[in-house]
């Protein structure tokens, strides 16, 4: 309530909010090149294998898959959720496509197989010996369907069974698909022979390795000119995925300390109106930014939480505050104190209903039939308490505590749910009650109470601190000030360093990306720096999702393919310096080998030590050195016995003289063969889809949706 009348004060605020963004919305359309969005054809978002998929489309299926799955898509986004369904249909449309051209298709017979035969389908259509009951199943699918038109529930239920049979059936047809492909793989013993004994040879070498490290900076002279020639000369190696750099200035709206001022004294005084208020609920409900919690608690119960200590001892209305909470300011009364037992013995019958929390699958009643059942047994107990245990032997579903007739024994808070727990030690011995829980219905006996300790009841009048009109409109101007004038600046990094703005790099955005370093979560961001008209240099005000205002500019637009050198000028300077050492290097190990027949006179010439290795042409790194697949792949071939000349690796130079070769030991090659097969299938489920995608014609434009 105290949330919505500061919104109300600020109504005149949100107006203008509200239509400025309205209009630069419209207006932001109506005026693109091109034609507007707004009267244009946005319908569709994308297409697979030219078959267009349609804003509506997209979004039903998205509401299906939440609507299907509630609980695992409660925090998931939008976008995220978008991602899963149009990969899910592209993934559809793909194999439907290529099943049919291979001659293949899934028939709804084996659909219908796939549904019987999941196992939540037989747990949750079985009879009373666990056997799956297809005429059960049958009947409640005939149920839900003839009322789907008429019942909110059974609505949702056909929503959710929908999307479960969808689901089933791309999983039938990705099984099928993956199947051909799996049996199509097989592996011949010969080829895993000759595989094996070239890859578990071992070629015994000693080696001298030079780093290129070995060089320092001023040993060489590399500039700009340098760079642009390895670029030219490796400009194959720079490719890039689409993308957007951007920079940015996160202007967040923290509440300044006159605002938190403001409602510390705006506690103090509704701390002493709190004084002679006689309805404590009502009063904390309408002031405070938190509902009223209408519960005891002991001081057990506080522990952890700072109001044990402030309660102890206290009489019923002290108050203290306000007490700083670091976002908030909180005001706390002690409302009421009572004595309640410390612990309890009670006896229940538990009547549940199909979904409750641990109901068996047997229960197949509603929640009105249940409570319909449990009131009933409740009014005849009321007339016939010595008839407890033979209704709880009749009726209960708690096994363990009927075979004790109904009896839970003693218990303390903490153990039972809230409803359950709440009426038992705040009713008298020997109370009779109805309590619903998330277990069902129970018929509670209150059998035996002891001990007796204090339980408070705790108000709190809590206030958010939130930046005020004045901080909203200081963020805002300095926001917009910054925007305004690196519009013309010069150098707009140079203009936020000297105004103090921290200006944060975001590189290689793709389009659909949520997350933004040091802003976290925002499209806005992302779908401002993908706009089609976004030109480099462009700045930005965007509004962050009422966290405050981002200056964004644009500082890159990286296209599909080759990197250009100005994006790449950093690496390529690093490389030409790799190989002006490599150069240097190169000529030492040169004019060494003149006057070295062996290795260790290498060595002694280099000053680097003569090392010994086992290679391996499957194993591509080098101990203590890194990855050198061509190396390896060199030295394995080398003629035994002979100094090699300079070989050039990732990280140095080598010079080798290897030792004849040991033979891989003889295996059984049909038992290596049949794992490697093994190991290709169990590769299709993955990489046959991925073939699949990578040679489909997919139109995604998403962007322009979320």
């Amino acid at each position: 309530m105290a949330t919505i009348e500061r919104i109300r004060q600020r109504s005149g605020l949100l107006i203008v909010i509200v239509f400025v963004a309205l209009m630069a919305f419209v207006l932001g359309d109506l005026f693109r090149s091109g034609g507007s969005k707004l009267f244009g054809d946005p319908n569709t978002v994308g297409s697979i294998n030219g078959k267009d998929i349609t804003r509506t489309e997209l979004n039903q299926k998205m509401e299906e898959l939440r609507a299907g799955n509630p609980q695992q898509y409660a925090n998931t986004s939008n976008i995220q959720l978008a991602n899963f369904v149009w990969n899910a249909m592209v993934s559809d449309e793909i194999l439907s496509e290529e099943l049919a051209s291979s001659g293949m298709m899934v028939s709804d017979e084996e659909i219908a197989m796939d549904i019987m035969s999941n196992p939540n389908v037989r747990q949750n259509f079985s009879d009373e010996q666990g056997r799956f009951d297809k005429n059960l199943f049958n009947s409640y699918l005939s149920q839900v369907r003839a009322n789907k038109d008429n019942n909110d529930q059974m609505s949702e239920m056909w929503i959710q069974w929908l999307a479960f049979e969808n689901a089933v059936s791309s999983q039938s047809k990705n099984f099928k698909y993956n199947a051909a492909i799996e049996k199509a793989l097989f592996m011949p013993a010969a080829l895993t022979e000759v595989q094996t004994v070239r890859s578990d040879a071992q070629h015994p070498a000693q080696y001298v390795f030079v780093p290129y490290i070995d060089i320092n900076e001023d040993e060489i002279s590399v500039g700009e000119e340098e760079a642009k020639e390895y670029y030219q000369a490796n400009r194959n190696e720079f490719t890039q995925d689409a993308g957007r750099n951007i920079e940015c200035v996160n202007f967040q709206l923290i509440p300044s300390e006159a605002d938190r001022n403001a409602v510390r004294a705006e506690l103090v005084t509704l701390g002493l109106e709190w004084m002679n208020v006689e309805d404590d609920s009502t009063f904390v409900n309408l002031n405070s930014d938190d509902r009223f919690v209408s519960e005891y608690f002991t001081e057990s119960d506080l522990a952890g939480s700072g109001l044990d200590t402030i309660i102890s001892g206290q009489d019923v209305g002290y108050q203290k505050g306000p007490i700083d909470l670091g976002s908030a300011f909180s005001l706390i009364k002690l409302v009421d104190k009572k004595i309640i037992p410390d612990s309890v013995e009670a006896r229940h019958i538990l009547i549940p209903f199909a979904g409750a929390t641990r109901a068996d699958a047997s229960v197949k009643r509603s929640p009105m039939e249940a409570q319909t059942l449990a009131d009933s047994l409740f009014k005849y107990l009321e007339a016939n308490p010595e008839a407890f245990v033979s209704v709880s032997d009749q009726f209960s579903s708690d096994v363990v505590a009927k075979g004790k007739g109904g009896s839970l024994g003693y218990f303390k808070r903490g153990s039972m749910d809230k409803n359950f727990e709440n009426f038992c030690f705040f009713r008298k011995k020997g109370k009779l009650g109805l309590v619903p829980t998330q277990f069902g219905f129970h018929i509670i006996e209150i059998t035996d109470q002891q001990g007796a300790i204090d339980a408070f009841k705790v108000g709190q009048v809590t206030r958010n601190i939130l930046p005020s009109e004045e901080t909203i409109q200081a963020t805002y101007t300095a926001a917009s000030s910054y925007a305004a004038d690196a519009q013309t600046a010069e150098d707009y990094r140079a203009l936020a360093t000297d105004r103090n703005h921290m200006l944060r790099p975001a590189k290689n955005l793709a389009r659909f990306d949520e997350v933004i370093p040091g802003l976290g979560q925002n499209r806005r961001v992302v779908r401002w720096a993908w706009d089609e008209e976004r030109e480099v240099g462009n700045i930005g005000l965007l509004e962050n999702d009422g966290k405050g205002y981002v200056v964004v500019i644009l500082t890159d637009i990286l296209e599909d393919g080759k990197a250009s050198y100005e994006q790449v000028a950093d690496e390529c300077l690093l490389g030409a310096k790799k190989e002006a050492k490599k150069e240097l290097i190169g000529e030492r190990v040169v004019q060494a080998l003149k006057d070295a027949t062996t290795i260790e006179q290498l060595g002694e010439a280099l000053g680097k030590e003569v090392r010994t290795l086992n290679f391996r042409i499957n194993n591509a790194n080098i101990s203590g050195i890194g990855n050198e697949p061509d190396i390896v792949g060199t030295i394995c071939g080398l003629e035994s016995g002979v100094l090699s000349d300079v070989l050039f690796g990732e990280n140095g130079a080598f010079v080798v003289v290897t030792s004849p070769v040991q033979p891989a030991p003889v295996v059984d090659y049909n038992d290596l063969a049949k794992n490697t097969q093994n190991s290709l299938r169990s590769l299709v489920n993955v990489q046959a889809y991925k073939a699949l995608e990578s040679k489909a014609n997919i139109d995604d434009q998403r962007h322009i949706m979320f």
